[in-house]
């Protein structure tokens, strides 16, 4: 992997981050095409037929959605509702709904319902569409009929799951339900912690009430579930098929496979689900709220020019799977004040690590090409951490020295440093 980025070395005027006030709307706001970091005091509202595309926005009201229309929200802050009538689809990606999840289509079978990273402090209900809920949170029920298929994945529920009438199939993994889930109706593979085959999936389920499994007529496979009430069979054809890792306090009904028990009455039991690690980054930023490096005025010794200073400090941040090894490079441009360049082989420095949280070990020094050598007219590595590194940040730094001819025009020169990052 190599990525690179550009900062100031000596007295280039970089333009100022000066602060952006956010749009706030005192009314609702149609939404047509791209919003992104708003705040909407009302409700936003997606048109019929519309799509919208809402990045970081926050609103203060309900998302409404009309027959055909469609949002796509990453980031999002809803403080009220989200509704949507016979809309084409909603995804939700990120942060947090307060209020409830109504998503209904009576009319057409190509709308959806995709949820995924959300904190919902409501209920969700949906009817009619797709449904998919992944690494979300429900403070309230999750309730479906007759949505086209279920996919309920790393998801927590305080209350109930109810899913009715699913022709296309359910699937629940991962799920932490505290009250009871109930799955109906389903002419398509139902899988409770199971594959197609039955065999347990790598995500189990806990549930803290009742599993009612009735009138069923595909595949049902049940693994890797705990229910700590009842396991209710009935109506299914064929009957439910156990596989490994299923436990109840009891079962009632037609089934194949031989259950576990769960803990006795009294006891706590703890379930929590963990993800597979993400990839993760290299990521780097400046420690400062300037790019600019001021060197000031050189001074004039017997033979040279010389001025001195510092880099802007670079916090590195390695969040990668396996910690593997990486270095920072840098590269200075020549010096330009307007005439002739002057040499950046000039320019010497010595790297230091000021905080090595993150595993990271100073390059080498290298001196002025004044004195001798090229300087930092070519790739100088600035850090670098050893595979397996600690995983957390690092600050790196480098003193600069520089050391021009005594023929050195005048003037005030300016220079870039490029930073390279290798992996």
């Amino acid at each position: 992997m190599r990525t690179t980025f550009k900062v100031s070395a000596i007295a280039l005027l970089v333009a100022g981050g000066s602060f952006v006030a956010v749009p706030a709307y005192a009314a609702d706001l149609s939404c047509a095409g791209d919003i992104a970091d708003q705040v909407v005091a009302g409700n936003l509202v997606v048109g019929a037929d519309v799509d919208c595309v809402a990045g970081g926005a926050t609103v203060q009201g309900d998302i409404i959605v009309e027959p055909g229309g469609w949002i796509d929200a990453t980031s999002v802050v809803v403080e009220g509702d989200v509704i949507a009538t016979d809309a084409y689809g909603v995804l939700l990606d990120g942060t947090s709904v307060a209020g409830d999840i109504s998503v209904y289509s009576a009319d057409s079978e190509v709308g959806f319902l995709y949820l995924n990273d959300l904190q919902v402090g409501g209920s969700v209900a949906a009817g009619g569409v797709d449904v998919e809920v992944t690494d979300t949170t429900i403070g309230g029920s999750l309730t479906t009929q007759e949505a086209n298929y279920v996919d309920l994945v790393r998801t927590s529920v305080v209350g109930d799951v109810s899913i009715d009438g699913s022709a296309w199939g359910v699937s629940i993994a991962g799920a932490i339900v505290q009250g009871n889930v109930t799955v109906s109706g389903s002419s398509r593979d139902v899988l409770i912690g199971a594959d197609a085959d039955g065999a347990p999936d790598a995500f189990g389920n806990t549930i803290g009430g009742d599993l009612v499994l009735s009138d069923n007529t595909a595949n049902l496979r049940v693994a890797a579930t705990t229910a700590h009430g009842t396991i209710e069979l009935s109506g299914n054809t064929p009957a439910a098929a156990f596989g490994s890792g299923v436990a109840a306090g009891e079962v009632v009904g037609d089934f194949t496979g031989t259950p576990a028990g769960v803990p006795a009455n009294g006891d706590q039991a703890i379930a929590v689900t963990v993800p597979a690690q993400a990839p993760g980054e290299l990521i780097w930023s400046l420690e400062g709220t300037s790019a600019l490096v001021d060197l000031g005025v050189a001074e004039e010794q017997l033979d040279h020019f010389a001025a001195d200073g510092g880099i802007v400090p670079i916090r590195v941040q390695d969040t990668r799977a396996g910690n593997p090894e990486w270095s920072l490079t840098a590269q200075v441009s020549n010096f330009s004040a307007g005439g002739d360049p002057v040499s950046s082989k000039y320019l010497g420095w010595t790297p230091e690590v000021t905080d090595a949280a993150g595993g990271a070990v100073a390059g080498a020094a290298v001196q002025s090409g004044f004195v001798g050598g090229d300087g930092l007219s070519t790739a100088r590595t600035l850090a670098s951490a050893p595979d397996g590194h600690a995983r957390s940040a690092s600050v790196v730094g480098a003193d600069l020295e520089l050391k021009l001819p005594l023929e050195t025009p005048r003037g005030t020169y300016t220079a870039t440093i490029t930073l390279t990052a290798l992996s």
